[in-house]
């Protein structure tokens, strides 16, 4: 028996390991739809402007107005949720590589006291609005942190990288900073944390060592002047998501940097 092959007849493809491993990777951030505003302006708005006008302009303009409605709505029910008035954050630098990169969005929620935020430590003062030199002296080796000691107590910690991803607001840069929790401080006014980022390169010393600070002044750069207080943390990171911010970075700090100065950002890096 002669079988006879159309050759009009296109072959088809048998999925491959890689097809069904981004289905795989896709599937699992199918959730994310739920957090896009315009998957309820798809839903609920648009069926109903189309049945009224087909209209493009109009069209583009309810998509626009609604979904920044369903986003505000959509972030503060994530706040409520979560305990935290910022549920999402975009990382903007490099200080977290290797661990995390610009264009990554951090979910947050509440800062517990019972949460790890690394090596913890127990001091007999206060330390609110306190120069941390005033009761610690860090150690450097080859440029990096190596230990901190902690003067009253006697007591010398050697930070590492066990404690959680934390966000807070920074009193010197005036922004939010996202960095690791390297050590806790139980203080006899409440908890504070010392912070650093993760890159080796670009944050070898953490983020309260701005040396001796007088009248609020410093002595060299740094990112926050005191220890940050706990129930000042905005949020812990507990999932992320890979360059889902690249967007906004794009709109807001990619393009404002090569109109202003014809650059992009220090921290650009591929794509992001």
């Amino acid at each position: 028996m002669v079988k006879f092959i159309n050759p009009n007849k296109k072959k088809v493809k048998s999925p491959s390991k890689s097809s069904g491993g981004y289905r795989k990777f896709k599937d699992s951030f199918a959730f994310l739809k739920w957090v896009d505003p315009f998957t309820y302006v798809d839903l609920f708005v648009m069926p109903k402007v189309k049945k009224v006008t087909n209209s493009e302009v109009v069209e583009f303009l309810v998509n626009a107005v609604f979904a920044f409605i369903f986003a505000a709505v959509i972030y503060t029910v994530l706040g409520l949720l979560f305990g935290t008035s910022s549920p999402l954050v975009i990382v903007y630098s490099a200080s977290m590589e290797p661990t995390f990169f610009r264009g990554d969005v951090m979910a947050l929620s509440k800062a517990n006291v019972t949460d790890g935020f690394g090596v913890e430590v127990t001091i007999p003062r206060a330390i609110n609005g306190i120069g941390v030199y005033d009761y610690l002296t860090p150690s450097y080796s080859s440029g990096q942190l190596s230990s901190i000691y902690f003067n009253d107590v006697g007591v010398s910690v050697v930070p590492d990288t066990s404690g959680g991803v934390v966000v807070y607001n920074s009193n010197v840069f005036n922004k939010q900073i996202i960095h690791r929790a390297i050590v806790k401080i139980h203080a006899s006014d409440g908890d504070y944390l010392l912070t650093k980022g993760d890159n080796a390169i670009t944050n070898g010393t953490f983020d309260q060592d701005c040396g001796v600070v007088s009248n609020g002044g410093i002595q060299k750069s740094c990112i926050t002047l005191y220890a940050v207080p706990l129930n000042e943390v905005v949020g812990k990171t507990f999932f992320t998501i890979p360059k889902v911010g690249c967007v906004k970075l794009w709109l807001l700090d990619d393009l404002v940097s090569l109109l202003v100065t014809g650059n992009l950002p220090r921290d650009f890096k591929g794509i992001c």
